[in-house]
């Protein structure tokens, strides 16, 4: 383990180590660091599972439903070039489906 000098948020230290129930500054900030690792590795892995289930349906469409969601996702990547944070792109998109 790496012996490391850093400046440290009081507050949210103090916040963390109440959350966690440490009773150290390492403590906390060791909880803290593998929290964030292990909610990055769910994240990762849920991620994973949303491809495989979204190419089982796409397997599943018939050719010319294929051919429908793939002029959408080009619709949907060309406004996400043109627009400058993705909530802006989806709520544009959302906009667009209402209408």
């Amino acid at each position: 383990m790496a012996n490391t000098l850093i400046d440290l948020d009081d507050e949210a230290l103090e916040q963390a180590r109440r959350y966690y129930g440490t009773s150290t500054k390492k403590d906390t900030v060791n909880r803290a660091l593998q929290d964030a690792a292990t909610r990055l590795r769910e994240r990762r892995n849920a991620f994973g599972d949303h491809l495989a289930e979204a190419y089982r349906d796409f397997a599943a469409m018939s050719p010319a439903e294929q051919q429908d969601y793939r002029e959408h996702l080009d619709r949907t990547q060309e406004l996400l070039e043109q627009t400058p944070t993705l909530d802006v792109a989806w709520a544009q998109r959302r906009a667009e489906w209402a209408g």
